[in-house]
């Protein structure tokens, strides 16, 4: 198998896509053609064409290979949600369906690893653009960010019976306590990061903040869905009577249940998305350390992705400056 842009990113055979169409779509089905889509770093993604199908025109996403490795060994590449994040998908666009978020329609979703090692699903292609595209004029943007604002406002309304991911099953693995699940993620980050020598002491020093000042976090009692990786590449746009609307919220893999504004795009600077999402953050001095500690645990797996997961050294190095530059700012707002 060829591997393209990182370690993770793994192209599959004409004959395994084959394969997986007659299991899935049925054996008349025929593939007219097919092409790899590129842009993700993480899933690897084919359009393709087909043929005697409910669906002509469908998109197969791959999540990585499990590989030799058993799952939560020091060499596995992945995060323990990140195993079970494709599963889960399903579930997080059921969620947004019925709460009149437009999604993704899947056809179908396989983690049993009975044909390929990977799980994968098979998608509803949507004509669209993504709301990065050039050819979407500022005016348009305006109220696409308002509309994309208004969803979110609508996802973090929908609430969890505690804070964690979403699994296949419908359950949610982590805690009732928020400061528990912000600490099991920056921990384990931390792990990852020590054994690849990686910023070393740091990931120890920001799994700390989530213990000493337990108090702060679970202040927050109400966990909600935030989809945790909201930024333009991943709001399909598309025409509608003579407009253009938002065709669907997409990538929604990484979805949790947590504090609504651990969501990273309410610190856009953006009037039109905080107009649509009309809910003001939390200005009281606790609102702002949390959104703080936030950033710094984003920042610093991000750091860590970019160098260790998917290769991406130069994006590796801004987060890795910005994390350390927001630790910074913590130490000044004279928390532990």
């Amino acid at each position: 198998m060829s591997t393209m842009n990182s370690g993770l990113h793994c192209t599959i055979s004409a004959e395994v896509l084959h394969q997986l169409v007659d299991f899935n779509l049925g054996r008349d089905t025929k593939v007219k053609e097919f092409g790899l889509l590129q842009g993700g770093l993480f899933n690897t993604t084919y359009r393709i064409q087909l043929e005697h199908a409910t669906y002509t025109d469908v998109i197969l996403r791959l999540a990585p290979e499990r590989g030799e490795m058993a799952a939560g060994t020091a060499k596995d590449p992945l995060f323990s949600f990140e195993r079970t994040m494709m599963a889960a998908e399903p579930i997080v666009y059921e969620y947004y369906r019925k709460a009149g978020i437009p999604a993704p329609n899947i056809i179908a979703c396989d983690d049993s690893g009975s044909i390929i090692p990977r799980t994968y699903m098979f998608m509803e292609f949507i004509p669209s653009k993504q709301l990065d595209h050039a050819a979407i004029s500022d005016m348009d943007k305006e109220r696409l960010y308002h509309q994309l604002g208004a969803y979110t406002a609508i996802m973090h309304q929908i609430e969890g019976a505690s804070f964690g991911w979403p699994q296949g099953d419908g359950t949610i693995k982590g805690s009732n306590q928020w400061s528990e699940v912000l600490h099991s993620f920056a921990e384990e980050t931390a792990l990852k990061a020590a054994q690849a020598d990686y910023m070393t002491g740091m990931g120890e020093e920001i799994a700390a903040i989530f213990i000493k000042n337990k108090d702060l976090f679970d202040q927050v009692t109400r966990p909600v869905l935030v989809h945790n990786d909201l930024w333009e590449a991943n709001v399909l746009v598309h025409q509608e009577n003579g407009e253009q609307n938002i065709a669907a919220i997409i990538d929604g893999d990484r979805s949790m249940f947590a504090d609504r504004e651990f969501e990273a795009i309410l610190s856009t600077e953006s009037v039109d998305f905080h107009e649509g999402y009309d809910c003001p953050l939390d200005s009281s001095a606790e609102g702002q350390a949390r959104r703080l500690a936030y950033r710094i645990l984003s920042s610093y797996f991000n750091a860590y992705v970019h160098e260790h997961q998917v290769n991406q050294p130069e994006d590796g190095q801004k987060f890795r400056q910005r994390t350390l530059d927001l630790l910074e700012q913590w130490k000044q707002l004279g928390y532990n």
